[in-house]
């Protein structure tokens, strides 16, 4: 049995909170055990009462944590905690560190990602202009400010990098102290845009074990050039699979991207646990895995 921690609300006022909502009534619909968590673990009294009306199994049970993206110690925390009532999270706290900051799955994916450095310091953006050349794609070692639009992530100066690494080194939920500059590769581009972003022919990929559950196109937006021919399809799941062997995460979102020149590179990987859905099926993620997770208990 699979068992869903969820942090869903009856609020939906974003679109974060809708997208939990779904993914937690496809989890009851498909006949999983979900328990609510509340909101904000760092208003919780103590995790073990987050816990209270979770029971102990006599089996081992696979748990999901269906929620917004949390702190290593509070991860840390519930995975101890779900364990002492025989759940253990579908990720282990390292693993899921290991999945969600940059600097720690980067060098796992070496040539399959485009060049980066890690800065903590602004006195470091010098020696990484050098390395990495103009543009440089800015973003914090969790998550970066795309929807801010692609002035509030690509630098084409130094004033640009270092006004854009200062701001990101303010806001913790999305550097964790530190800023990842990359090297801006040229994607394929599609005829739409996000919020002044342009779209790149990107795909996300949930993958369990090595095994791809589902994918969708990564960007909310319709159009008919994501649509991937037989050969295409096979390049982007034998890469998604490529980069999650490599990064050891069970349960891992990998986020891939087309080169002009046709060619696929992985653009970065999450723990599917906190990983948006984009254009993903929720039930067919969903029934995959549990599918996926009884053949492991038999």
């Amino acid at each position: 049995m699979l068992v869903v921690l969820s942090q869903a609300t009856v609020q939906q006022h974003t679109v974060n909170a809708r997208e939990l909502n779904q993914i937690t009534e496809t989890a009851r619909m498909l006949g999983m055990r979900v328990y609510s968590l509340p909101a904000e673990p760092e208003h919780w009294v103590d995790v073990d009462a987050a816990l209270a009306y979770v029971p102990v199994f006599e089996q081992p049970q696979t748990g999901i944590w269906v929620g917004y993206i949390p702190k290593p110690e509070h991860y840390t925390a519930l995975y101890q905690a779900a364990a002492t009532r025989n759940i253990w999270l579908i990720n282990t706290p390292e693993q899921y560190q290991t999945a969600m900051e940059f600097d720690r799955f980067y060098p796992l994916l070496d040539e399959l990602t485009p060049l980066s450095c890690v800065i903590t310091e602004l006195g470091q953006l010098a020696a990484a202009e050098a390395r990495l050349g103009w543009p440089i794609f800015v973003k914090g070692a969790i998550k970066s400010n795309k929807e801010q639009g692609w002035q509030a992530c690509v630098a084409t100066t130094s004033a640009e990098l270092e006004r854009l690494s200062a701001q990101l080194l303010s806001q913790p939920a999305q550097a964790r102290g530190r800023v990842i500059l990359r090297r801006l590769v040229q994607l394929r581009m599609l005829e739409s845009h996000y919020q002044a972003f342009p779209l790149g022919r990107e795909y996300r990929v949930f993958v369990y074990q090595n095994q791809v559950l589902a994918y969708g196109f990564y960007w909310d937006a319709p159009s008919e050039e994501f649509v991937l021919n037989a050969a295409e399809l096979a390049s982007v799941k034998n890469l998604a699979c490529e980069a999650a062997r490599r990064v050891g995460t069970p349960f891992i979102a990998v986020d891939i991207g087309q080169l002009i020149n046709g060619d696929w590179i992985v653009i970065e990987v999450g723990d599917g646990q906190f990983s948006g859905l984009s254009q993903v099926q929720a039930l067919e993620l969903w029934s995959q895995l549990k599918a996926k997770l009884e053949v492991v208990a038999e």
